[in-house]
């Protein structure tokens, strides 16, 4: 029966195919393929937004995707896994709205293009979420891999995000989700997939000058409140760069929260949002909440 209603739903309404969606309908208004450039017609600049039903000002989270800077979207197998949606949903669930958002890739564009499409995200958001009832000055920018390491790289170093026009006092904090952090350990570390990772994903991303877009270099103590959180099976290299880089913010004194995922693997930390196994959204959730107060 419940799969009958959500086909017949997706005949009905401009769900994307999701039970998940159908079933969230009553709580969760649904825009998908907004585009955040004005004039473009690309879908690597649109964001997909979920946003709460009969709430008014309203925090939101801009989520920025994975995919080692050259692959997926916001949709990712969404029929199949529920990428990203189920991040939306979750969000969108607890009275808190979410632009899941597309940027272009390498090697069409490089890493400052991709970085450039993430902070026009953000302005489009800062400047059209109050139109549809969100509060355009509580505004938390989270990611996951390497959507974690363009969080923390223009959380660290916000005047990309000023150059695109977003007032930086509306961004009350940042939530990279199993992040690479120091792009030089990553090349030094690199993950066994997808192969040959240093020449096939690395040296296209970043050439040699590694530090310039590693978010360590740019750490400083002032920076808006953090939350961090990878699983404890997660890449071998970010178990051994993401505790180490934390105490060095701590001892900073940056505002940087840390949380480790038991029983969860790199791709568990975003795959199991808005199931039984979340166990980000009850951390992220009241973090986007209590930044925003």
């Amino acid at each position: 029966m419940r799969a009958a209603l959500a086909a017949l739903a997706l005949a009905t309404t401009a769900c994307t195919g999701t039970m998940e969606e159908f079933f969230a309908a009553d709580v969760v208004d649904f825009d998908y393929d907004v585009a955040y450039v004005d004039g473009s017609t690309n879908p690597r600049q649109m964001l997909d937004l979920y946003l709460p039903r009969g709430v008014t000002g309203y925090p939101t989270v801009v989520f920025v995707h994975g995919g080692y800077w050259i692959g997926q979207d916001k949709r990712y197998f969404q029929p199949v896994v529920g990428l990203y949606g189920n991040v939306g949903l979750a969000l969108a669930r607890r009275g808190i709205g979410a632009a899941v958002i597309n940027y272009r890739l390498v090697p069409d564009v490089t890493l400052a293009d991709e970085l450039a499409d993430v902070a026009r995200a953000v302005a489009w958001v800062q400047g059209h979420i109050g139109a549809r009832g969100g509060d355009p000055t509580r505004l938390v920018l989270a990611g996951h891999s390497a959507g974690g390491h363009m969080t923390a790289l223009l959380g660290f170093d916000d005047a990309r995000l000023a150059a695109a026009g977003v007032d930086l006092a509306g961004v009350r904090g940042y939530a990279p989700l199993s992040p690479i952090l120091d792009v030089e350990d990553m090349a030094a570390h690199p993950p066994p997939e997808p192969a040959d990772f240093n020449r096939t994903v690395t040296a296209r991303v970043f050439g040699a000058a590694l530090a310039v877009d590693s978010p360590r270099t740019y750490f400083r103590a002032d920076v808006a409140p953090m939350l961090i959180a990878m699983g404890d099976h997660d890449e071998a290299f970010l178990v051994q760069q993401l505790p180490a880089a934390v105490a060095e913010l701590t001892a900073l004194g940056a505002p940087v929260e840390f949380h480790t995922l038991p029983d969860h693997g790199h791709a568990d930390v975003v795959l199991d949002f808005d199931t039984d196994h979340d166990a980000v959204t009850p951390l992220l959730a009241p973090f986007v909440l209590d930044v925003t107060r």
